[in-house]
């Protein structure tokens, strides 16, 4: 089922009240419980424009970096987040799909292929900062975060649409990425987000 929405990785056993006034629930995914205490929230009636304010807020109360991703119908995300350092940086998930999807809204509106690849590319470069530097940003994100992470496997996330891994050169297109909110949880466990952990019975 395709997702709109916003969804926002805290540090913090407890949803803020930030998250809470805004109808906010954790995400039913096995990677929205993570462990050092991450959660992250699904909260439908974010737009991005109030997202960063928001990140603020939430990183003022958990005094630990924030990362989200508004998701449009499942296909592609942008990417916003912030530190306590003040650093604040944004970057497309999947820029590719999100590029192809601006292209073509153009060109059903009447504007010719020309101008609407032109829009299209202005578009994507109106927001957050290209891929490379991304990943410098999401390295520093991680380690103000407590965690040590290599750049590469980040890289490929923000650069394509396959998984990181040498074995992602082998996989099938349908075992590449279906769903932009599955971009964002496997940057989530490149940040060094840790999986929850559970003790048996």
């Amino acid at each position: 089922m395709e997702y709109w929405g916003t969804l926002i990785a805290v540090r913090g056993e407890q949803m803020p009240a930030a998250l809470h006034n805004r109808g906010a629930s954790v995400r039913s995914h096995g990677g929205a419980v993570c462990g050092d205490g991450w959660r992250v929230y699904d909260v439908p009636d974010i737009v991005l424009g109030e997202s960063l304010d928001l990140l603020l807020d939430l990183v003022a109360a958990s005094s630990s970096p924030v990362i989200a991703a508004y998701i449009a119908d499942s296909d592609y995300g942008q990417l916003v987040a912030a530190s306590p350092s003040g650093d604040r940086w944004g970057a497309w998930l999947d820029r590719g799909t999100a590029y192809a999807f601006e292209r073509d809204h153009h060109v059903m509106n009447g504007v010719s292929r020309r101008a609407a690849r032109r829009r299209a590319r202005e578009t994507i470069a109106a927001f957050g900062c290209p891929p490379a530097e991304a990943v410098r940003h999401a390295v520093d994100w991680a380690a103000e975060a407590g965690y040590k992470v290599p750049a590469r496997p980040i890289g490929l996330i923000l650069r394509t649409t396959r998984r990181p891994g040498l074995a992602a050169w082998l996989r099938l297109p349908s075992a590449r990425y279906d769903f932009a909110e599955d971009v964002y949880f496997d940057l989530l466990d490149h940040l060094g987000l840790p999986r929850a952990t559970t003790t048996a019975e």
